[in-house]
């Protein structure tokens, strides 16, 4: 058994104690818990620090993890030139080399104290199936310190890229567990819709969720968000859905993303933004736009926002560290969150929000009964979290310390 003692927990006024059972799960959770009752037990002191459920990131892309250590090929800084970057690298993926890099993504993304994962792997005529391989390879080595979700994802469209649609079906069989999509790659709008439906068909066969890639351009005129929503009504798949990035939407004209925001909460669509990625320009002029959803009126609406890392130094990212206190900053910027109170929708979009997508059906959080996976953060309260990025002494799976983050720095 684990007492975790003197904790502050989110919406708890003073510090509590923490037991958890040797099947992992919270046995009890109040203050002063007689330890010299229970035999057998380790003992944490948390000194008053912050305990919060697992940070949950739903948004990343492990098979391109740290192919940009020794920078980018181009100078150009376009999310079109970024593409062919990984266009070019990813002919060359094998299986070890993914699976490496991937190992070492996701052991980073727990040293921050993130045990719940889900990454895309691009499936298409250049990678193939040799991405998904390797991050099949990396989710068996790590399944002792992370659940790890594989979404089969067509980077480069389904019916402009000859051969992908029989590749999805493929990965499917092959163990992915989420049904990916990028209609905004393709040329035609029936054919974007065309991309949804298979989509959509594809996770009826498997039942299984769905997470895409979005409406993710400035092309005011790109209606793949709603047409998603609308199916997701028609088919009852309420809070099963998630589109990622959703960044068109902010260049349409308000009465017209009203009525898109009103229908993405009707159906109960998640939206992922992916904040730390405003490094991607567009191709226009100052004022460049950088490609962030509505963050604030989708939180105002109800609509289920999150926010996640995407993507760590690659040929569309250089930075990212799979911190998410890191990107949860940013996040707190980009929406201009600036109170105790919003600095919370930050941290809720790191955690309860994201488990919302990750596994809709299941229990999350430090209440009894559930699976005890949780941080504790050098921190008093959220806000001091964010802004110091803090240490995390202990970090929990299923009621074990697993990893600590530490960070250090000294005066002379």
């Amino acid at each position: 058994m684990l007492l975790i003692q003197n904790a502050m927990i989110r919406g708890f006024t003073h510090t509590q104690d923490i037991l958890i059972g040797d099947d992992g799960r919270y046995l009890e959770i109040r203050p002063n818990i007689a330890a010299d009752q229970i035999s057998g037990i380790e003992i944490i002191d948390a000194k008053g620090m912050l305990a919060t459920p697992t940070f949950v990131n739903t948004h990343m892309h492990f098979d391109k993890a740290y192919t940009a250590i020794g920078g980018r090929e181009s100078s150009l800084e376009t999310l079109e030139d970024s593409i062919r970057i990984m266009q070019q690298i990813k002919r060359d993926y094998t299986v070890e080399d993914v699976k490496q890099r991937a190992v070492r993504a996701i052991r980073e993304c727990v040293m921050y104290g993130t045990t719940k994962l889900r990454t895309n792997v691009d499936i298409d005529n250049m990678a193939n199936l040799v991405g998904l391989e390797g991050v099949l390879a990396a989710k068996e080595e790590t399944k002792d310190i992370c659940d790890l979700q594989v979404v089969a994802f067509p980077q480069e469209g389904i019916y402009c890229n000859e051969g992908t649609e029989r590749l999805m079906w493929e990965a499917m069989e092959m163990g992915a567990d989420i049904a990916g999509g990028m209609p905004a790659a393709e040329w035609l709008d029936e054919l974007k819709r065309k991309h949804v439906d298979l989509v959509f068909e594809i996770a009826e066969k498997y039942g299984c969720l769905i997470d895409m890639h979005i409406d993710q351009s400035k092309d005011m005129f790109d209606r793949t968000l709603e047409y998603t929503a609308w199916l997701t009504l028609q088919k009852g798949l309420g809070g099963r859905v998630t589109g990622g990035h959703c960044t068109s939407i902010t260049y349409q004209n308000q009465s017209h993303a009203i009525k898109v925001m009103k229908l993405l909460r009707e159906a109960d669509v998640n939206i992922c933004t992916n904040t730390q990625v405003l490094a991607i320009m567009g191709i226009d002029q100052e004022p460049r736009t950088r490609g962030v959803t509505r963050i604030r009126e989708m939180v105002d609406m109800g609509i289920n926002v999150a926010t996640a890392q995407d993507t760590i130094c690659d040929g569309f990212h250089l930075y990212g560290t799979g911190d998410p206190l890191d990107y949860g900053l940013v996040g707190a910027y980009t929406a201009q969150y600036n109170t105790p109170k919003t600095a919370g929708l930050i941290f809720d979009m790191l955690t309860k929000n994201s488990a919302r997508i990750f596994a809709p059906d299941e229990r999350y959080g430090i209440a009894v009964g559930n699976s005890a996976d949780l941080n504790i953060i050098d921190a008093p309260n959220v806000q001091e979290a964010l802004r110091t990025r803090a240490s995390r002494p202990y970090i929990i799976k299923n009621g074990r310390v697993i990893a600590s983050f530490s960070k250090t720095a000294t005066l002379k």
